[in-house]
């Protein structure tokens, strides 16, 4: 075991009677010493002729509390180095410290240049993730050399026994969500901060190397019947914002489940044709075919795409402000129809109508989701084939517009 301790040495007494404070580092049973600037009379010394407690702690608790953290961040690798090694990686990354890598500083930085780029939901993981990181230590700043793996499994404890001020615990998938955040900016901190051309370490782990996330909550499922999804289309708005979360969600659900968030990123011009190309933003960044896909224009929503396209996004300045007047009118809504429905509803039920009541393959309906689907070497050499994607949203189409003629012909 590793320990750093201030001490003096009886045989190093100087003529004036003094010793030198030093900094003793012992590992593998051997010792090396530091020295510092300080140096000490018999008075700073107790019965035993060591350094009083009440000194050290005033002087020197700063610097040992630094050095043991330092001890901490290096993990398993201690056990390779000797007592002199220790010493040349206290001393070199002591002189780094003042350019120590804050976490709550990058953090920050983080969320900001989230909130500038318009990414909504991944911004407040990262200040959720901040805030709760600021509570769980109980400091002002965190130097990322104190990240350690059990710094990350104490934080996950911590995030597991949290509750709410409505006194409810974090659900498991939120916890998830919080702990892949942190390990996703923790890797990018990393990559930007350390460079092994001139043995510059600053975030010296990666604490996230053996994490295990929590096994995950079965999602509730948000898939509205064919009965539901009659009663939304013959449904008549009493407000203006029921008026846009109807047209919304049947934009959604007609274009194959697409999220607000592409809604608002794509549907930018009232000048639309058959189809419409674009690249899911939620998920673009992470896949290597960029998730492009291909949906189509249904004649029955194209007046509805041209009446908001290019005009909710000078009516709202993000998604985040178009999302919480959706949330409000779907609220209302749903206690005038008599069940629960959002947003988030539209893609799940696109996706159950295809597969339970149209009876598309799986894989049929994973591509019309945009889900990743093929192998990557063999994607090379396939172009895309829309034509699915248009195949399972007119067979959605067709199934609901099939049951609402059905049941209008049914017999009171």
């Amino acid at each position: 075991m590793a320990t750093v301790r201030a001490v003096i040495l009886k045989h190093h007494k100087k003529k004036d009677g003094t010793w030198n404070v030093k900094l003793a580092v012992n590992l593998h049973s051997a010792t090396t010493y530091i020295e510092t600037h300080a140096f000490v009379d018999k008075t700073y010394l107790d019965r035993a002729g060591k350094l009083k407690q009440a000194y050290v702690d005033r002087y020197f608790s700063t610097r040992l509390s630094q050095y043991r953290d330092l001890i901490t961040g290096l993990g398993t690798r201690v056990n390779y180095m000797t007592s002199a090694d220790l010493k040349d990686y206290l001393l070199r990354a002591s002189r780094e410290h003042q350019s120590a890598v804050d976490i709550f500083s990058e953090l920050q930085r983080e969320y900001e240049a989230c909130v500038e780029n318009g990414q909504v939901t991944k911004a407040k993981f990262v200040k959720s993730v901040l805030t709760h990181l600021k509570v769980f230590t109980g400091r002002e700043t965190l130097s990322a050399i104190h990240i350690s793996p059990s710094f990350v499994k104490d934080f996950e404890l911590y995030l597991r026994k949290y509750k709410s001020s409505n006194d409810k615990p974090l659900a498991v998938n939120s916890i998830n969500g919080y702990m892949s955040q942190f390990k996703a900016f923790y890797k990018k901190l990393r990559d930007e901060k350390n460079d092994p051309s001139v043995n510059h370490f600053p975030v010296p782990v990666n604490p996230f190397d053996n994490y295990q996330k929590l096994n995950a909550e079965i999602a509730v499922r948000r898939n509205l019947t064919l009965e539901n999804i009659s009663a939304i289309y013959k449904y008549d708005p009493g407000s203006q914002l029921e008026i846009l979360a109807k047209d919304m969600f049947l934009v959604s659900f007609m274009m194959g489940g697409m999220n607000t968030k592409d809604m608002y990123t794509y549907l930018d011009s009232p000048t639309v044709g058959d189809s419409l190309e674009y690249r899911r933003v939620k998920v673009m960044g992470k896949r290597k075919d960029g998730a492009v896909i291909n949906v189509l224009i249904p004649e029955q929503i194209k007046s509805v795409v041209e009446k908001y396209a290019g005009k909710v996004q000078k009516k709202y300045g993000n998604v985040h402000a178009l999302n919480n007047d959706l949330y409000r009118g779907w609220k209302s809504i749903s206690e005038n129809i008599g069940f629960k429905c959002t947003m988030y509803y539209a893609r799940h039920t696109f996706a159950n109508i295809a597969r339970q009541v149209c009876k598309f393959s799986k894989e049929e309906v994973s591509i019309a989701l945009n889900h990743k689907t093929g192998v990557d070497v063999t994607d090379v050499y396939i172009d895309p084939d829309w034509s699915v994607v248009h195949k399972v949203q007119i067979g959605v189409i067709r199934a609901v517009e099939d049951y609402i003629k059905t049941s209008a012909q049914e017999p009171l």
